[in-house]
Formats: C-alpha cells, structure tokens, sequence
C-alpha cells in the first residue's frame, strides 16, 4: 500500500514538472512574438524616418516616374484598345456590305432596297409622288440552260451595267433577286417624263448581249407602281408593282404596264377560278365541243378537233382561253387532257361502229402536257382502251412547243407515230416557222393560222404566204388545213391554191357531240 502511494506522488511531481515547462515555453513565444513587433516597428519608423529626410526633389522625381510608368501603361491599353475598335468596325461595316449589296452586281439588294423604301415611305410628304419600277428579264432561264449559269451570271452583271446608264442619277437601283431588278425614283412631278425614262432603258436592250461569243437580245417585261395612290406601305407597293410586271409578261412581254386596281380584281378572279378549276375535274363539268374540218374537193367532213369547254355551275360555258393558261400554270392541264383524250377517242369510236370510219379526230396538245413524261403511256392507254384506229387520232402541237426542245420533240413523236397516229403542226407562220425543223419534224400536216385567212380575200401578201406554205406542204407530202374559213370566198381561193382541208365558222363552229352527230350526218350522208 505504501509503495502503491510512492508511485502516485512521484506521478504527481512529474505531472506538475511538465505544467511548469508549458507555461514557460509559452511565455518565451509571446516574449519572441513582442520583440518581432517591436523590431517591426522600429524598422517602419526607420523607413519613413529616411523618407523624410529625402529631399522633396527626390520623392518628385520617384512620383514622376511612377507617373510615366502609368502613363505608358495607359496608352498601351488604349492603343490596343483602338485597334480593336477599329477591327471591330471594319469586321461591322463588312458584314453590313455584304448585307446589303448584292454579291454578283455589287448594286444593293433586295434588303437594302426594302429599308430604302421604308425611309421614304415614312417621311413622304402629302404631295410628293415616289414611282417604283419592276423589271424582269423575259426568258432568262434558256440562257441558263443553253450556256449554263456562269455566263448566265455574265449577263446579269451586263444587265446592272446597261440599268444605271439608264436611270437618273438620283435613281436608286437594286438588284431584287434571281433576274429582277426594282428602281426608286423620288419627286416625280410628270408622269410623261417618267414613261420616256421607261423607254430609255427599253432602249438600252434593243442591242445585243455577246455571251459566248454569241450575240444573244434580251427583252425585259416592267411593271409601274406609284406612291402613295398605288400603296401607302412598303409591302403593298412592291406587291402591287410585282403584279403589273407580270401583267406585262401576260401581254406578251416585252412591253410595260402600269398597275391598275383592276389589276387586283382580276388576280382574285383568277385565284378563285383557279380553286373552282380543281373542283370542276371532280365534278365531271368538263364538255368536249367538236369543230368540223371540210374535204373542199369534196365538201364532206373529213374529220373533227377536239375541243375542252367549262360547263360552269353558274358562270356557263367558258371558253379554253379563260381557264386553259391556269390550267397550265397548276398542271391540271394534265388531267384534264388525259381526259378530253378519252373523251374523244370514245366519241371517234362510236362514230367508227356507225359507219364513218373515215373521218379523223384531231386532239390539242399543250407544251405542258407534251413534256410530260407519262404523255406516251397515256396515248398507249387510250388506244388500247378505246379500240379506235390509230391512224384516225391526230395530235395536234405547235411549233413553238416543238422548238422548245426539237431533240426531245422528235423522239416523242416518233414514238407515239409507232402506234399509228399522227401528227399536225398547228398555228404553223406565227411562231418560229424554221423549215430547217420543219423538215426533221415527223409530222403528216400543217395548220395554217386564222390570221393569215382573216386578209386573204383583200391582201396579195398573205396569198402569196399561203399558197407558199401549201406549195412547201406539198414538196414535204404533207397535207394543210387551213383555220378560220368564214367566207366562201376564201375557200374558193384555197381550193384555187390546192389546199385539202378547211376548218371555221363558213361550215360550223365548235358544237356538242349530238350537234355533231347531226351535222355529220347532213353533211357525210347527202
């Protein structure tokens, strides 16, 4: 027990012993910490102490030369920085070039013009009159097509070049896109200055474009549109000057129209007879009207064309130049010919099984449905559908048509000629009338066109042009039909000059098939 206390005592000395150093140690650390400050302190007061003794001319050179320091630093930064500035706006004044200015002709674009327009159109003071003029190339994809896109591109910059000799040098041209260009001129004062402006760059496209080597004429179809009578906003006078120019293509193009608020009401016509076009081709209101064409050696009907008339629900009959150019513009011309085809090819057949399997039944193609790649097949179709001879269906094309592509048209006809039928060259001396085609084309007959019948009786001229073309006819051993016979006078001349076949209201006009049917009859059973 004794020893056990020893242990404990010499435990607690030991114990008290370490205590002791701790607090030892720990004091010499706030003793060592004091004495740094101190020194610290002292070495402060020994710095500023020699800082005040430096004269004031040392401690103006040392803040001078801080100064500098700063000074370059200063400038570095905003040198740099105004370099950048400048980068920047050049990189901003680039991006705005190519914004607004037209990458081929470097005159500015349809953005530019668009905002250009806007300006003026929102300071337009109330008797101030602002015209705008629409300008499209006519025809521009056969160059295209023909030399390809590089010389195409050629041409348009040509075309820029031609447009700013034109136009008054407060005139702001731009190009519109593809081959369109719009001109803004401000302050018109004479309506009649401004159409010798028109003719001005008319002018400048009567000479020719050499492409290629090649001199190529171009024709530009405009349209006019003045501020604020023909628009009050941006959008509604580009619209309404967009559709003069192209009721200037419809023309005939190579002209120019002013726009008209007639304008709009026949788009909206031609809107609502386009909707009304889809339907009738459901509602079965097509009719077939026949037209007879005369044997004038022997005065009997020789055959029949085809002719697609609208039997409209409310409007009547309407006649194919009031709906046939829609129907080419939305390819419903194809569904309807594939039916008028039919339709006729049925009518030929049940004129076959009465007895008149001498007659022949002529049948209009339009250039939409020639070109189109399903036109031999559908020929085929009704052939075998029908049953008719096939040497009594002729189809009927123009030489305009042909001329578009005489390769493709060569090769299509001969096929459909492999079956049997035949073909007729119709409104032949309007168009091309190029009798280098004319001999490679593989066609049985020429139509001669109703303008040439209309002065015959009066005008040597055009006896002279017709009985040429029945001589040519004759030489190729082709026949002619000659269009739009009304006076007996002019049949005695064409039987005078040879000439086979007449057609026209001196023997009948275009009837329904019982109407048809009778005159068949009055006629082929006298």
């Amino acid at each position: 027990m004794a020893i056990q206390t020893g242990i404990l005592v010499n435990g607690s000395h030991i114990y008290e012993i370490d205590r002791t150093l701790g607090n030892i140690i720990i004091a010499l650390i706030i003793v060592l910490v004091i004495v740094i400050l101190a020194l610290a302190i002292a070495v402060k007061r020994r710095a500023i102490a020699q800082y005040k003794t430096k004269s004031a001319e040392e401690r103006l050179k040392e803040s001078y030369s801080e100064l500098e320091n700063a000074y370059k630093k200063v400038s570095k930064t905003q040198k740099e920085l105004s370099t950048k500035y400048e980068e920047l706006k050049r990189s901003e004044e680039n991006n705005r070039k190519i914004a607004y200015t037209d990458y081929l002709t470097e005159i500015p674009n349809r953005t530019a013009f668009s905002e250009k327009l806007d300006d003026v159109m929102n300071t337009l003071r109330k008797e101030e009159v602002v015209a705008v003029m629409y300008i499209d190339l006519d025809n521009f994809k056969n160059i295209n097509d023909v030399l390809g896109h590089s010389y195409g591109d050629e041409l348009l910059i040509d075309v820029s070049h031609r447009l700013k000799q034109a136009i008054d040098e407060n005139d702001y041209l731009a190009r519109f896109g593809g081959d369109e260009f719009i001109v803004l001129s401000q302050n018109i004062e004479d309506v009649g200055l401004y159409e010798e402006k028109i003719r001005k760059i008319q002018k400048v496209f009567s000479y020719p474009f050499v492409l290629s080597l090649k001199e190529f004429f171009v024709t530009i179809s405009i349209g006019v549109a003045y501020a604020p009578r023909d628009g009050k906003t941006t959008q509604s006078l580009i619209k309404n000057v967009d559709l003069a120019m192209y009721t200037a293509k419809e023309k005939g193009k190579n002209t120019y129209c002013f726009y008209e608020e007639s304008i709009n009401q026949r788009l909206m016509n031609k809107i609502e007879l386009q909707s009304e076009l889809r339907q009738a081709i459901d509602f079965n209101e097509f009719e077939v009207f026949y037209q007879a064409q005369i044997d004038l050696d022997t005065n009997r009907i020789a055959g029949f064309e085809a002719l697609v008339r609208w039997n409209h629900p409310t409007k009547g009959i309407i006649l194919p130049g009031d709906f046939i150019p829609i129907a080419e513009q939305t390819g419903l011309i194809v569904p309807i010919g594939k039916w008028v085809m039919f339709e006729a090819c049925k009518q030929l057949k049940k004129w076959e099984e009465e007895g008149f399997d001498d007659i022949t039944m002529a049948v209009n193609l339009s250039g939409r449905q020639f070109f189109d790649t399903d036109l031999v097949a559908m020929v085929r179709e009704a052939l075998d559908t029908t049953e008719i001879n096939p040497a009594h269906l002729e189809l009927e094309i123009t030489e305009t048509v042909v001329l578009d592509n005489i390769e493709y048209s060569i090769d299509v006809i001969e096929q459909i000629k492999a079956f049997g039928v035949h073909f007729s060259l119709d409104d032949f001396g309007t168009g091309y009338s190029a009798m280098n085609y004319l001999r490679m084309l593989p066609v049985s007959n020429l139509k001669i066109d109703k303008s040439f019948l209309d002065r015959l009786i009066e005008n040597q001229c055009d006896q002279k042009i017709v009985a040429s073309i029945i001589n040519l006819a004759r030489n190729l051993e082709m026949d002619v039909i000659a269009e739009g016979v009304e006076y007996e006078a002019q049949a005695d001349f064409l039987r005078s000059v040879d000439c086979k076949l007449a057609q026209g209201f001196l023997y009948s006009k275009p009837i329904p098939k019982k109407a048809a049917n009778d005159l068949l009859d009055q006629y082929n059973k006298m």
